[in-house]
């Protein structure tokens, strides 16, 4: 009995066993964070690629773009970090400013190159939230798809690599953040604290992020849905006061290359069968099509019957997946209806010869208001395509559209280059010149750039 009883007790590890196998485990995570990071790295690189494929000269030629140039750096070089507390078109837009103080620690020569490759940046990041394992429970396919159409996206120009436009990207990487899983690290808290704060200072679309939150909070009664509501609350209410406040200064007028006085912004002129015309052919049309498709059919007769029928089809899909769609598609639907209604509610588009919705009307003019509707619209039907508990006509109706969705991106693929107006031979003239002396620099598009040298 006692030779079975000594053979049933357990045998005495070495201490060398605990400490192979703490060895092996952080040899292991070791491993599989150098990978993770490797993939990341890697799919970063190939967003850069993608990016500046659809207009090469954001990096072989930079130059500053409409505000990037006459009021960020402009406003940075002359009033250092005072320009934060400075409003444009009412609001706030501290992201966009740091950047142009950020510019301001490199030779006046680079300004441009900086903006553009921080503007990218912030563009690319959703891409990686997207691909991280906050997003798990979708399949990586899928996830990659998402992010190529994301990248890819018809009738997207004005937001791309500027960071004049800067903010409708980084409310896109808000967004997703809120959406996500709930950060289990102090590097994801710490990086959505960053972006959920800097997005609600940076413009008015931050304020639309506060009932996304509120919705998720609760639905999920996590300890960080609270915390986002925090973080986003003091900035957007911020935001609020400043836009009442500057709501006269909607209107600023600049100058054109031929020195006329040029006033963005007047009656809205908002008629129904315009807005038909907006979401019929800005909107759903363009985000499958795109704008180059957009374009040849606005020429052709019978043109608002189009719209109204696109109008018709994809308000009907949208209402379907608003029914029937999961809360965070939802979620996306109506946050990016709230932030097409704030865009009509006082766009500035053009002249004010004419009525802004009357500019909306016209193809590539306020470009950047649709971008958030087309990737709501995409995204529902991507989930409409992908569901088997959608009704089978509705789903064979989204495969069918997405199907068109490779015309609307080779199409729209190049941006087409700006106008060269050659920078470099006035950034060497501005460095050169004499303290006190103006230097006047002509922008894309067809803007000028006023610096009084220190």
């Amino acid at each position: 009995m006692a030779q079975i009883a000594d053979r049933r007790k357990p045998r005495r590890q070495s201490p060398r066993q605990p400490r192979e196998k703490t060895r092996k485990r952080v040899r292991r995570d070791q491993d599989s964070a150098l990978t993770h990071t490797v993939f990341h790295l890697g799919i970063f690189v190939i967003a850069f690629v993608i990016v500046c494929s659809r207009r090469p000269d954001v990096i072989l030629n930079p130059q500053f773009y409409a505000e990037d140039g006459a009021y960020w750096f402009a406003q940075a070089y002359q009033f250092g970090w005072h320009s934060l507390l400075i409003t444009q078109s009412s609001y706030l837009h501290t992201l966009t400013r740091i950047v142009a103080l950020l510019t301001l620690l490199f030779p006046f020569s680079y300004a441009p190159l900086i903006m553009n490759l921080s503007a990218i940046t912030v563009q690319i990041l959703p891409v990686n939230v997207l691909l991280s394992s906050r997003f798990a429970d979708i399949g990586l396919r899928t996830r990659l798809l998402v992010s190529f159409v994301y990248l890819a996206l018809p009738n997207s120009f004005e937001t791309s690599s500027n960071i004049t436009n800067l903010f409708w990207r980084l409310t896109i990487l808000a967004f997703l953040l809120l959406i996500a899983r709930e950060p289990d690290t102090l590097a994801w808290k710490i990086f959505d604290a960053i972006v959920l704060v800097l997005t609600s200072i940076d413009g008015p679309i931050g304020i639309l992020l506060v009932p996304v939150a509120a919705a998720l909070w609760w639905k999920r009664r996590h300890k960080w849905q609270t915390a986002t509501l925090w973080l986003l609350a003091p900035g957007a209410l911020l935001q609020a006061i400043t836009g009442l406040l500057h709501l006269q200064t909607r209107q600023p007028p600049h100058l054109n290359l031929a020195g006329h006085v040029v006033v963005n912004g007047g009656p809205n002129g908002a008629t129904f069968g315009r807005l038909i015309s907006i979401l019929g052919r800005q909107i759903f049309f363009s985000s499958v099509l795109g704008l180059t498709a957009q374009r040849w059919v606005a020429r052709a007769p019978g043109t608002f019957v189009l719209d109204a029928a696109a109008a018709a089809l994809g308000l009907g899909l949208l209402l379907y997946a608003l029914r029937a769609g999961p809360l965070e598609l939802k979620l996306g639907i109506l946050f990016a209806l709230g932030v097409l209604t704030l865009s009509l509610w006082h766009p500035l588009v053009g002249t004010a010869d004419r009525g802004q919705w009357d500019w909306l009307c016209i193809p590539s003019f306020g470009n950047r208001y649709f971008f958030l509707p087309m990737l709501a619209f995409l995204a529902a039907l991507l989930w409409l395509a992908t569901q088997s508990a959608s009704r089978r006509e509705i789903r064979y109706l989204a495969i069918a559209l997405l199907l068109l969705l490779p015309v609307g991106i080779c199409e729209d693929w190049s941006y087409g280059r700006f106008i060269d107006f050659h920078f470099q031979k006035y950034a060497e003239r501005f460095e050169s010149a004499p303290s006190g002396s103006k230097v006047t620099i002509p922008i894309n598009p067809d803007w000028r750039m006023e610096l009084t040298k220190r």
